[in-house]
């Protein structure tokens, strides 16, 4: 293949993902509301177990995180020494920005990848 011919191939391989992208935001949207509904229907029959020819479904109730004063959140973190709290990324914006301002970062290296940008007419 040329060149010509493989950007065409990128641009149509992509406007075939973002199609079924779509379709898949669609059916997650649609999913959710399903399981809103078994869940809403097991809660009313006092159910935690149900079952089709099909499936069977749980529910159970779990506790997520939620931060809602990340000042007394990261000071703990920083007294306790429990960074496992925390996600181990480095965040590339603010990285970035610190870098090209001439700061070094101690535990840290830029690496260079090369990046592609395409723009469908």
């Amino acid at each position: 293949m040329n060149i010509k011919e493989l950007i065409d191939d990128y641009v149509a391989t992509k406007n075939e993902r973002e199609e079924l992208s779509s379709k898949i935001k669609d059916m997650t949207a649609k999913l959710g509301r399903l399981e809103g509904d078994i869940m809403a229907l097991m809660s009313d029959a006092g159910l935690s177990q149900a079952a089709s020819d099909k499936a069977s479904c749980s529910m159970k109730m779990t506790k997520h995180p939620a931060i809602k004063d990340w000042q007394a959140f990261y000071g703990y973190v920083a007294t306790t020494g429990q960074f496992e709290l925390l996600h181990k990324r480095l965040s590339s914006t603010a990285f970035r920005e610190r870098w090209e301002a001439g700061e070094a970062i101690p535990g840290t290296e830029a690496s260079e990848v090369w990046e592609l940008t395409v723009r469908r007419k």
